[in-house]
């Protein structure tokens, strides 16, 4: 019997919940009457508005750009007239610009990017420049522009691709609806993403409670002469990349470093499809898969949402909530943000909205440490979280950043099993905000 993949040390294994969306096929939600687009969905500096107020835009369009090259194009979701910039809540809470565009019922026509290359002899400049014009990002959360992560360094060989379909969050389907649906697409992607770093191979990870998609993949590498699908055992953080490339190749990712420093890029599922969409459609990034989960919904869905929705479009889209007390997720339930407005606009690291009811959530009490120890014993960066959240609350910065506040990757591991129902994370991130 093949032997699973998995990290060493810390890690848990958490209540699923996957089986509300898994076998749910992607389907596509209507377009708003508008959406309000963020001007910053990736790390980097902001774009700036290319269009004057009353111009009427199409779907693909490009709207908004930085020159700098640590940033990404933002394209029109829906077809319409640009109204201006307005306000929107974020996830984290703070306000935040966005491009508002209304639909005035113009067809919803995609236009696309110009290809002026030979799509079946793949080149670098033709791979990076695309993916750059198409403003496509880290699709897992982390929003980092991908046309840059495909131009490493001269002194950082890459060897190895890896595609993160470990999806290790509770709730979330995406990448396990994506990997059974777009498989071919998928592996596109990963070949043009080896071609353009000039990796040895490629190799798409996900853990075994995606039977179906384990299925498709290792069937689809079949086809491929130097691409393979690999099963990963069910432990939560394996989608921390770090620890999937400890899991996987057995490489250590040194502290503070990045996975270009052991020769390897990870990259996402749906990232991964969008460059093979935008290589060999001339498709920009105009609209994600989401997770629309939780039991505080009428319905539990994998939805292709345009970019700015706001979460009341995409909750209406899903029957609306049934409970009177509930909780509003964006993103998974152990590393996403609790909203308190329906308004925040969907962005391109949005990968789930997750509405629990008050028996789902289980809020924390704050409780005295009861010196288990539990917290360590789970933890995948092989931190003291005990140590770290008592200097925070005293704050001593210092010394919690010398005890490894820095390092922490804010998984919530160690909250989820703290038997005193201590919000660790939560001063964890409030440690990191003062520090």
């Amino acid at each position: 019997m093949e032997e699973l993949k998995k990290f060493p040390i810390g890690g848990v294994h958490l209540p699923e919940e996957k089986h509300l969306t898994t076998d749910v096929p992607i389907e596509r939600m209507d377009f708003p009457t508008k959406v309000t687009i963020p001007l910053q969905m990736h790390i980097g500096a902001p774009c700036k508005p290319i269009i004057d107020e009353g111009t009427e835009v199409k779907r693909g369009q490009k709207i908004a750009e930085n020159k700098e090259e640590l940033s990404a194009a933002i394209h029109a979701s829906i077809s319409g007239v640009y109204k201006g910039i307005v306000t929107r809540p974020g996830a984290d809470g703070t306000e935040i610009d966005c491009l508002l565009i209304e639909n005035t019922g113009q067809k919803n026509e995609e236009v696309l990017m110009e290809k002026d290359y030979d799509t079946e002899n793949p080149q670098h400049k033709d791979i990076v420049d695309m993916v750059r014009k198409a403003g496509v990002v880290g699709l897992g959360g982390a929003c980092f522009p991908t046309h840059i992560k495909l131009s490493p360094p001269d002194d950082k060989p890459i060897d190895t691709i890896i595609i993160n379909g470990a999806e290790c969050e509770p709730y979330l389907t995406v990448d396990d609806r994506l990997m059974q649906e777009k498989t071919n697409t998928l592996f596109k992607g990963l070949e043009l993403i080896r071609q353009a770093v000039d990796a040895e191979k490629g190799i798409v990870a996900s853990e075994i409670n995606k039977p179906e998609a384990i299925k498709a993949i290792r069937e689809e590498a079949n086809n491929w002469e130097n691409l393979e699908g690999v099963p990963l055992d069910t432990r939560y953080p394996h989608g921390a990349e770090k620890h999937l490339i400890k899991a996987v190749l057995n490489r250590e990712v040194p502290r503070r470093g990045l996975p270009m420093d052991v020769g390897i890029i990870v990259n996402n599922v749906q990232t991964a499809i969008k460059i093979a969409e935008a290589y060999f459609e001339g498709r920009a990034l105009t609209d994600r898969v989401l997770t629309v989960s939780g039991r505080g919904l009428e319905k539990q869905l994998n939805l292709l949402v345009p970019i700015g929705a706001s979460l009341q479009d995409v909750i209406d889209y899903a029957g609306g909530i049934v409970v009177d007390d509930y909780y509003t997720i964006v993103g998974g339930p152990m590393t996403g943000k609790r909203v308190l407005s329906h308004d925040v606009p969907v962005a391109k690291g949005t990968s789930g909205i997750v509405v629990l009811s008050q028996e789902e959530y289980g809020d924390t009490e704050k409780r005295v440490c009861i010196r288990c120890g539990k917290c360590v014993d789970v933890c995948p960066m092989y931190l003291p979280p005990n140590r770290i959240t008592a200097f925070v609350n005293n704050e001593m910065f210092k010394e919690a950043e010398i005890a490894g506040l820095n390092d922490c990757i804010e998984c919530g591991a160690c909250a989820f099993v703290c038997p005193a129902k201590r919000p660790l994370l939560r001063w964890i991130q409030r440690g990191k905000a003062a520090n």
